[in-house]
């Protein structure tokens, strides 16, 4: 399969899951406590990514500039979309999404094949598809964790997770692409202590992508498990 056949089946699956399991529960409700993101606001925030992907895409292909939405600090981005968001109306934010997925879209129609095989920018280890997996399906998943646990909904949490994993797993032959998305899996499971549930899948993830070892290292969703001796070998 084409990689702009796999994109297009990608988005599309995306759009259903974030269609079924957020829209619905997007509304003008302020979050049960504050500081806390609502399904409105965890929409934006999708919204705003899948635009900035849009923009990497077609800096990429027409060979500009990187787009000044495309930020070198997640952090302070992430604030910012938040910011700017967080008092629009749900009509508002859901035409956003609409609108972020359509240009996304053409974004990855514009592209061809070898468009699609071009570096990332500031990412050059990365291929330029690579932006639409991170910023569609993982990502929802990712954030319908971050919601459905704050709500108390574990199942749905983890059911999430299980679903891009399993996505990636099916779209993806190569061994790289199938550790990354075993070792996120992993990753969802350390955060919240689950070292028995996540160690096999973080050493599978490293296994198939030896890359991710010294990503590993540092990365704080491992915190809550890193003396674990399995993980200290697996790292060493």
């Amino acid at each position: 399969m084409a990689i702009k056949d796999k994109l297009r089946h990608l988005m599309e699956a995306g759009r259903e899951k974030e269609a079924s399991d957020l829209i619905p529960h997007v509304d003008d409700s302020p979050p049960p406590q504050p500081g806390r993101w609502t399904a409105k606001d965890n929409l934006a925030h999708l919204s705003a990514w899948r635009l900035t992907a849009a923009a990497e895409l077609e800096a990429i292909r027409t060979g500009s500039p990187a787009p000044g939405s495309v930020s070198e600090d997640i952090d302070e981005s992430n604030a910012n979309v938040y910011e700017a968001t967080r008092h629009q109306s749900a009509v508002s934010v859901l035409d956003e999404a609409r609108r972020s997925w359509a240009t996304l879209a053409a974004a990855v129609e514009a592209c061809s094949e070898d468009d699609l095989l071009k570096p990332r920018i500031r990412r050059p280890e990365q291929a330029a598809w690579q932006v639409v997996p991170g910023n569609t399906f993982f990502h929802i998943a990712e954030h319908l964790g971050y919601w459905n646990t704050e709500r108390g909904e574990d199942g749905a949490a983890e059911a999430a997770a299980i679903w891009a994993r399993d996505l990636a797993t099916a779209t993806f032959p190569d061994e790289r692409q199938r550790g990354t998305a075993d070792y996120n899996l992993g990753c969802f499971y350390a955060v919240r202590g689950r070292a028995d549930e996540a160690i096999p899948y973080l050493r599978s993830g490293i296994e198939l992508n030896p890359s991710l070892r010294e990503w590993a290292k540092t990365d704080t969703d491992l915190d809550s498990i890193r003396s674990r001796p399995e993980l200290v070998r697996l790292l060493a």
